[in-house]
């Protein structure tokens, strides 16, 4: 199995994840000093990473009312993987809100080592602004 099947594979475990709330699905897709890079904060280790997947989701996700992601095809070199992401949310009284961004992936074996989301500028203030109008209703 390659890189982009595996990553295919994690993604569709993190959906059933995000569906179920049981993170421990997509432990197996990540070494053990694995590390997300996300935003201001990173996570290092595992455990951490797996933590802020689930926090992330928990702290803006699951407050809207519907999440759609969208992912082009992903380019591979050697052992990396990059993917270009759209995500598309609703919440009643809000307007919609689309974000997206690139996401990277540098695998060790069939396991993701370093797992990076770089937010396209738009994106970034399109959600600053979509938080300050909006994020009280949250």
């Amino acid at each position: 199995m390659g890189i982009e099947d595996r990553f295919a594979a994690y993604y569709d475990a993190f959906e059933e994840s995000y569906e179920d709330d049981d993170w421990s699905r997509i432990e197996p897709y990540f070494t053990e000093d694995a590390a997300y890079e996300a935003g201001p904060d990173d996570a290092r280790g595992r455990d951490a990473v797996l933590a802020k997947l689930e926090g992330s989701v928990g702290s803006f996700d699951r407050k809207m009312d519907t999440r759609t992601p969208i992912f082009q095809t992903p380019t591979v070199e050697g052992d990396t993987l990059t993917v270009r992401w759209e995500v598309q949310y609703t919440k009643a009284g809000c307007p919609d809100l689309t974000i997206s961004g690139t996401e990277t992936a540098v695998f060790e074996g069939d396991r993701i080592k370093l797992l990076r989301d770089d937010f396209d500028p738009e994106a970034q203030k399109a959600m600053g602004e979509w938080m300050a109008a909006h994020g009280s209703k949250l």
